[in-house]
């Protein structure tokens, strides 16, 4: 006679490390935009790793970079859990920081996420500027 089922949790809760939201997001942003053309190479990983290395990460953080980078999630998840302009904004930023544009598929990523995070062309020059200059 079978036992009663034991409940799990679902993945995507059990994926996710305790802590900063916001924080999640956005490396879940720059992850996702560096696999837009649906290859993360080795210079977009190194911009993704840059920018997390000053960041003193647990054990569980690191396990679950790993994993975004094996599985990253689609563009209307980062955007449903963006929560305003200014999260918006850095969304986008982070977006940019990871990745060179050089592809026709990452000129479409961007455009898109720009228009999902409701940022208008004005917002997304300042922001290219603000990086290009940087």
């Amino acid at each position: 006679m079978p036992g009663k089922p034991v409940p799990v949790a679902p993945p995507s809760a059990a994926a996710e490390p305790v802590g900063n939201p916001e924080a999640i997001i956005l490396i879940r942003a720059m992850i996702a935009a560096a696999n837009a053309d649906g290859v993360i190479d080795q210079t977009e990983r190194n911009h993704i790793l840059q920018r997390l290395q000053s960041l003193d990460l647990s054990p569980e953080e690191h396990a679950f970079i790993v994993r975004e980078l094996l599985s990253p999630v689609d563009l209307e998840t980062i955007v449903a859990r963006v929560s305003s302009p200014e999260m918006a904004r850095q969304v986008y930023t982070v977006s940019l920081m990871a990745i060179d544009v050089d592809t026709e598929l990452e000129r479409q990523y961007m455009d898109t996420l720009a228009s999902r995070l409701e940022l208008d062309e004005s917002t997304v020059r300042q922001i290219q500027h603000s990086l290009k200059s940087q």
